[in-house]
C-alpha cells in the first residue's frame, strides 16, 4: 500500500507538467493574453522543475521523509494559490513554486520507494507512475475545466496530494552510498529530445482540438485519453527484461510516426487524431520507461540520478514549448490570411442575394478583426447569427467553416513536423552505439 501511495504522489506531481493544457484556452480568455504568453503556465512549471530537480534530489537523498513532507506542503499551498489566482502573473508565480514542491515530492518518493520495494521494482513503479501522470494530465484537466472550471484542477489536487503523507510514518529510510552522482548523459539527452517532441502531442493537439476545431474541453479530454491509456498499458505490460535498446528505438520511431501522421491529417476532426495518438502512446510507454530505467536503474545514487532524469525531461518540455509555440503562432496568422482570401471567394460565388453578400462580408471581416484583437481564431457562426436559415446560407457557412478548419489544420503541420524531427534525433545516441555507457 505504501508503494502505491508514493506512486500516486509521483503521478500527481508530474501530471502538473501537462494538466493545464486543455485549460489554456479558458485561462487565455480570462486573463486576456496571447497563445505564446499563455504557454508560460506550462513553461514556468517545467522550467523551474528542470532547474531545481537536481538540488531537490540531493536534499531528498539525505532526508527523504522530511523532503517528501515539505514538498507536499509546498505543492498543496501553491496549488491553492493557483486556484485563487487573480492575475496571470500570480498564476505563473504560483506554478513556479508548485514546481519546487513537485521536485521534492518526486525525488524523495524514489528514495522512499526503494525502501519499500525491491530495487528494480521501485524504479519500475517510479517510472510508470511518472509516465501515466504526465500523459493523463491533459485529459483530467480538460474534463475538470469543462465541468467545473480551470480553477478546479488545482483545488482537486489538494486532498489527493495529502493522501501519501499517511505512508510516511511507517516508511523505512535506506541509507544510500554517496558518490559523485554524475548523470548518465546518453539516456538523459534522449529523454530531453523525446520530451521536447511530446510537447506537440500534449500541447499542440489540445490547441488544435479546442481552439482550432472548437471541440469542448471535456470532449477533447476524452479524446486525448487514448494516448495515456496506450502509454500506461504499454509501460505496465512490457517486460523489464526485454532489451532496452530495442524498446528505446521502437518507442522513438512510433512517437515520430504518430507526430508525422498528425502533421499530415487529411481532414479536420477528432477521429483522425486517434490512430496517431495510439502510436505515440505506445511509443511513450516503450521509450520513456526504458530510458528512465537506463538512467536511474542500478545506480548507487538512485535519487540523484532520478533528479537528473527529471531535469532532462522537463528541460525538454521547455525546449519544445519555446520552439513550437512561436512557429504555431506565425503559421496560424499566415494560414488565417489565406483562409480569409478563400472565404471571400466563397461569399462572392455563393447563391445568396447580392446585397446580402456585402453585409455578410462586412460581418465576417468584423469577426476577423475581433479575433485578431483577442488573439483567437474567428468564429464564423457569429457572422451568421442573424441570417436566414436557408440552404444557401447553410451551404455558405459550411464552406467558410471548412476553409477555416483547413487553414488551422495546415498551420499545425509545421510544428508537428519539427516535433517529429526531435523524436528522430533521440535515435542518434543509439545509432552511435553509446547506450552501454554509465
Amino acid at each position: 500500500m505504501r508503494s502505491q501511495l508514493f506512486g500516486l504522489a509521483v503521478a500527481l506531481a508530474l501530471a502538473d507538467s501537462s494538466i493545464v493544457t486543455l485549460a489554456l484556452p479558458d485561462i487565455r480568455t480570462q486573463f486576456d493574453v496571447g497563445i505564446t504568453t499563455v504557454a508560460w503556465v506550462l513553461t514556468s512549471f517545467n522550467l523551474v522543475l528542470a532547474l531545481v530537480a537536481v538540488p531537490a534530489a540531493y536534499t531528498a537523498r539525505r532526508r527523504p521523509r522530511r523532503a517528501f513532507a515539505a514538498g507536499t506542503f509546498v505543492f498543496v499551498a501553491s496549488s491553492l494559490a493557483c486556484g485563487f489566482a487573480t492575475s496571470f502573473a500570480m498564476l505563473v508565480a504560483a506554478r513556479s513554486v508548485q514546481a519546487i514542491g513537485a521536485a521534492l515530492v518526486a525525488t524523495a518518493a524514489l528514495g522512499l520507494l526503494s525502501a519499500t520495494s525491491r530495487e528494480g521494482r521501485a524504479v519500475h513503479i517510479w517510472v510508470t507512475a511518472g509516465v501515466i501522470g504526465a500523459a493523463l494530465g491533459p485529459a483530467v484537466g480538460g474534463i475538470l475545466t469543462q465541468l467545473v472550471g480551470w480553477e478546479a484542477i488545482f483545488f482537486v489536487q489538494v486532498p489527493i496530494a495529502l493522501l501519501p503523507l499517511a505512508a510516511l510514518r511507517t516508511a523505512v529510510v535506506v541509507p544510500q552510498a554517496h558518490g559523485a552522482g554524475l548523470p548518465r548523459i546518453t539516456p538523459n539527452v534522449a529523454l530531453l529530445l523525446l520530451s521536447g517532441s511530446l510537447v506537440a502531442a500534449l500541447f499542440l493537439i489540445v490547441l488544435l482540438l479546442v481552439e482550432g476545431w472548437g471541440t469542448p474541453p471535456a470532449a477533447a479530454g476524452l479524446v486525448v485519453t487514448v494516448m495515456p491509456s496506450a502509454a500506461a498499458v504499454t509501460a505496465w505490460r512490457t517486460p523489464s527484461s526485454s532489451p532496452i535498446g530495442i524498446r528505446i528505438a521502437s518507442g522513438a520511431v512510433l512517437i515520430a510516426g504518430g507526430l508525422a501522421a498528425l502533421a499530415l491529417l487529411p481532414h479536420a476532426g477528432w477521429v483522425w487524431t486517434i490512430p496517431p495518438q495510439v502510436l505515440i502512446g505506445v511509443g511513450i510507454g516503450l521509450a520513456f520507461a526504458a530510458l528512465t530505467e537506463r538512467a536511474v536503474g542500478g545506480a548507487d545514487e538512485q535519487v540523484v540520478h532520478g533528479g537528473w532524469t527529471l531535469a532532462a525531461r522537463h528541460a525538454g518540455v521547455v525546449l519544445g514549448l519555446l520552439l513550437l509555440a512561436p512557429i504555431l503562432a506565425t503559421a496560424l496568422e499566415r494560414n488565417k490570411e489565406a483562409a480569409v482570401r478563400a472565404g471571400a471567394a466563397e461569399v462572392l460565388d455563393s447563391r445568396i442575394p447580392p446585397l446580402d453578400k456585402l453585409g455578410l462580408a462586412q460581418d465576417i471581416l468584423g469577426e476577423i478583426d475581433r479575433a485578431k484583437r483577442e488573439g483567437t481564431l474567428p468564429k464564423i457562426g457569429a457572422a451568421f447569427r442573424d441570417r436566414p436559415s436557408t440552404d444557401e446560407y447553410r451551404t455558405l457557412r459550411s464552406g467558410l467553416q471548412d476553409e477555416l478548419d483547413r487553414a488551422v489544420t495546415n498551420a499545425f503541420s509545421r510544428p508537428f513536423l519539427l516535433a517529429t524531427a526531435l523524436a528522430l534525433a533521440a535515435l542518434l545516441p543509439l545509432a552511435l552505439g553509446r547506450w552501454e555507457r554509465s
